[in-house]
């Protein structure tokens, strides 16, 4: 969840650090992509918080911006959204959950067709 928060903190920072014309995002729309919990953090970070537990939110980000819409991930699978307790792996020690599919969420914003044909990752 730190991580989590961290992370957003430092893409806010990014962004507003550019001009709004430079920038050209006019929307930003945070999508649901699931969660998971995990029975040891120590999984992520071996001999820090062993045997302590954690949960993590797994968002995603639809911006639309001057050259059209972008999609930042994806998210856990949609398939997990049909199994209402979520699915369980590495021997029951980590549970991943999803109560809505992406797909619906996009749908739902009427940008479910656009979307899915712009989504794309950038790193340079």
């Amino acid at each position: 969840m730190k991580f989590a928060r961290v992370t957003l903190a430092a893409c806010a920072v990014m962004l507003g650090s550019l001009p709004a014309s430079a920038a050209g995002v006019d929307k930003l729309y945070i999508l649901y992509c699931g969660e998971a919990s995990a029975t040891d953090q120590s999984r992520w970070s071996p001999g820090v918080n062993v045997g302590v537990p954690i949960q993590l939110s797994d968002n995603c980000y639809l911006i639309h911006h001057a050259q059209g819409w972008f999609l930042w991930d994806t998210g856990l699978a949609d398939a997990i959204a049909a199994t209402p307790d979520g699915v369980t792996g590495a021997n029951g020690a980590l549970r991943l959950k999803r109560t809505k599919t992406l797909a619906a969420q996009l749908d739902t914003n009427g940008r479910g067709r656009v979307a899915h044909r712009a989504s794309s990752l950038s790193i340079r």
